[in-house]
């Protein structure tokens, strides 16, 4: 038998963006949201049908088709709620106003089912628990957005007249869907915790790729001779960026910036330190990286550093809360002030995953898998090569890092994507000077997700690689 999930939308429509980019309506609604949502109004003791729930494999959505679906968008700007002495704002003193961009999709049909054919895995009992919770469930995505959600068993799956039915594919398709995971009731409670958005745990372990059953796709005629490939999950499934406000470096000051953001992250993180952010005693195991993100893969691209990240690996959610809190101190609106050396004044960041902001600081500008990775800054060689053979250590790199020898490997000593950044010898991190560096270009044989990290300096704003396509390259 299979168990259903079914929504109808009371209002008709969908108020829900893109989870990471917000200005980008999400359609159909994806079962991370759905979960999420159950979630908001389980009690502490009634967890236990949501943890048998993660463990199911993908669903199929069924759905109004995504080219029927309209959109609406609003634009406006909203009071904060922290105040702070700089607040200008004419009616609520101490606070100010924050643009903020909205979406709703308009589909055809206010009917959306859930699939997941469960073969007996669930008992009647979790089931009827977790029609409970869905009866309880006011809306998704933004309140605005009411829904009725009801679970129920059934003998025929056959969606109902008038739906599109969109199926989970073993390789890349046209439709990328946040899914729940094994683990990840852990990661919202954690978040909850921590007063963070649910969607960061939506990472890159929840992204699935889907395609429409009835389409004729190109990927559906691959010979038996080629087999599909999955997609390699990098090493680092959680990616926190930090925005620049107002002022951005170049990107030659990458390793300053970079450092920076490591004493403080380390200054803020409860004591004892996990392993993972300090480094020691974990040999072989990935430590927590510090990156600055370069505007690149652009023919306007100026390398000028648009934001700074922290790429978590994966942790147990008490390691990677403490890290959290790390990271954003305690400003609940995701303020994050960085004194470098060398500069008089500070630098202002903001965590802001609701606000619109440009592409390099979104998660998909450096997760979204591909099998063509340059360099943004440039590779430090873990050691130095035999008989003059960069390319050969460059690969070695990779294996080192925990992700694939790549197939092929071109090395240079000037950028091979525009904008990626130049370093002199004097300019890279400290533990890295001394040591070989270049710019590099890998393919793998499967698609790789990111963020791409290699070489020696990989902890420490060096070694990070941005996805390219065939389209950038012509």
């Amino acid at each position: 038998m299979t168990l259903r999930l079914d929504i109808t939308l009371l209002s008709e429509r969908y108020d829900a963006g893109g989870g990471e980019d917000p200005r980008l309506a999400e359609w159909p609604p994806h079962p991370a949201r759905v979960f999420a949502a159950l979630r908001s109004v389980a009690g502490e003791e009634e967890l236990e049908p949501l943890a048998e729930l993660e463990c199911l494999a993908p669903p199929l959505i069924h759905a109004s088709p995504t080219t029927s679906v309209g959109e609406r968008r609003t634009r406006g700007y909203v009071v904060t709620n922290v105040r702070a002495n700089k607040g200008g704002h004419q009616t609520h003193p101490a606070r100010t106003s924050g643009f903020r961009q909205r979406i709703s999709s308009l589909p055809e049909d206010v009917r959306v089912q859930f699939d997941w054919p469960d073969d007996g895995m669930l008992s009647d009992g979790v089931v009827a628990e977790l029609d409970h919770l869905a009866r309880r469930v006011p809306y998704l995505g933004r309140s605005t957005s009411s829904a009725t959600l009801a679970f129920s068993r059934v003998d025929d799956p056959s969606p109902l007249p008038g739906l599109t039915t969109y199926e989970p594919t073993a390789g890349p398709g046209p439709l990328s869907i946040r899914v729940p995971y094994p683990g990840y009731l852990d990661e919202l409670n954690a978040l909850y915790q921590d007063k963070q958005p649910a969607w960061q745990a939506a990472g890159p372990r929840a992204r699935r790729f889907y395609r429409d059953v009835g389409a004729v796709e190109a990927s559906d005629e691959i010979s038996e001779e080629t087999p599909v490939m999955d997609d390699f999950d990098s090493p680092y499934p959680d990616l926190v960026i930090l925005r620049f406000e107002e002022l951005r470096p170049s990107g030659h000051l990458v390793p300053i910036f970079t450092e920076a953001l490591r004493r403080k992250v380390m200054g803020q993180t409860e004591d004892p330190l996990p392993p993972a952010l300090h480094g020691h005693g974990t040999p072989g195991l990935p430590h927590v990286a510090y990156l600055g993100l370069p505007f690149v893969g652009n023919e306007h691209a100026d390398g000028q550093l648009m934001a700074l990240a922290v790429a978590i690996p994966g942790l147990e959610h008490d390691e990677r809360l403490r890290i959290l809190r790390g990271i954003l101190g305690e400003d609940p609106e995701g303020e994050v002030v960085l004194r470098v050396n060398g500069f008089k004044q500070s630098f202002r960041l903001r965590y802001a995953p609701d606000e619109t902001r440009p592409f390099t600081s979104t998660v998909e500008r450096w997760t979204d898998p591909a099998r063509t990775w340059a360099t943004a800054t440039p590779l430090v060689l873990d050691r130095y090569p035999k008989h003059g053979d960069l390319a050969a250590v460059v690969a070695e790199s990779f294996v080192n890092a925990g992700l694939p020898e790549p197939r092929e490997v071109e090395v240079s000593k000037e950028p091979l994507m525009d904008g990626a950044v130049r370093l002199r010898p004097q300019e890279l991190p400290k533990r890295c000077q001394g040591r070989l560096y270049t710019h590099a270009r890998v393919t793998f044989d499967r698609p790789v997700r990111g963020p791409v990290l290699a070489g020696a300096g990989r902890y420490f704003g060096v070694g990070l690689f941005a996805p390219e396509y065939e389209e950038e390259r012509r």
